[in-house]
Parts: C-alpha cells; sequence; structure tokens
C-alpha cells in the first residue's frame, strides 16, 4: 500500500480505538498527540524501505534496516509491535501512554493493510511464511483507492458519530 493509504489507516483505527478502546474524554493536545502517533506509527513500518515517506526522513536507517532484513519482514511482524510496546514502556513524560497507544494502532492498521497486497507480509519473523488476506490486491492500483475511499468514509462516518454521541 502506498503512504497515503496508511496514513488515512492509521488515523481510521485511531478513531476507532478512541472511540471504543480509550474511554476517558481526551482534551485538544491530546487528541494530536494520539492522533499524530496513529498517523507516525501508520508510516513507521515502511522504515524498512528507503524510498518511503518514513524511509527518506531516517535514510540511514532505512537503508541498514532494508540491507539486512527486507522490506515486509521484521518491520511488518508480531515482533515489530512488541519491541515497539516495549520501547514506549519506558517513556516517563506526559502522555506517554497516548503515544504509546496511538504507535500501536497505526503500526496495526499498517500491517494489516499489507497483509491486503499480492507480496503479504512475514507477519510472523524470523519464520519466513507470508501472509495475507485471500482477497488481496496491487499496491497504487484502483482497489487500493478504493480501500482508500473506504476508509476515509468510515472515518468521517465514525467522527460524525462521536460528536452526536457527545
Amino acid at each position: 500500500m502506498e503512504g497515503k493509504t496508511h496514513a488515512i489507516g492509521g488515523i481510521c483505527l485511531g478513531v476507532a480505538a478512541q472511540s471504543y478502546y480509550i474511554t476517558d474524554k481526551l482534551d485538544a493536545p491530546e487528541l494530536i498527540v494520539f492522533y499524530g502517533a496513529c498517523l507516525f506509527g501508520g508510516l513507521l513500518p515502511d522504515i524498512c524501505h528507503p524510498g518511503s515517506w518514513t524511509g527518506r526522513r531516517a535514510r540511514a536507517l532505512s537503508k541498514g534496516i532494508s540491507r539486512f532484513f527486507g522490506h515486509r519482514t521484521i518491520t511488518h511482524s508480531i515482533l515489530f509491535i512488541i519491541l515497539i510496546y516495549w520501547l514506549t514502556s519506558t517513556f516517563t513524560f506526559q502522555y506517554d501512554h497516548l503515544i504509546q497507544t496511538g504507535l500501536l494502532v497505526g503500526i496495526v492498521s499498517h500491517i494489516v493493510l499489507d497483509a491486503m497486497t499480492v507480496r503479504g507480509i512475514q507477519l510472523f519473523y524470523p519464520i519466513p511464511l507470508r501472509v495475507r488476506f485471500p482477497l488481496y490486491l496491487k499496491t497504487a492500483s484502483k482497489g487500493e483507492g478504493l480501500i482508500t475511499s473506504c476508509l476515509i468514509i468510515l472515518t468521517i462516518i465514525m467522527l460524525y458519530n462521536q460528536v452526536m454521541i457527545s
């Protein structure tokens, strides 16, 4: 999937998580931090691809990960989710729990979306088993455009419901 699809996917799953998982009412700064973390988390797993949005911003790290692990391996796995959870558990500053939750939500959305592609992902890395949905699509195809449009519509509906319920 392309970066724009991962970005909206992270936000969409973030809205769902905020609606159904986060029980506290978030104020404006908390919402910005949470959705910013969801957005960044939605883009983070592609650090393994030097041409991606994340890869271009951390080029040396991206090239190293790409050479050593390859694309859609460790950064698209359960191991990566556990690693990010562990690293963010060491945070001890304001909004740490919102950053951790947002990053994890975004990463999960990214992994699910890439599992919908022809190539799939190595969810159980280092086990070299590729995982993909039975119905899959090609990256940058009309099918991906349809997925992106559906995610945008779903996000708008969930936000509308949040406003109406509040």
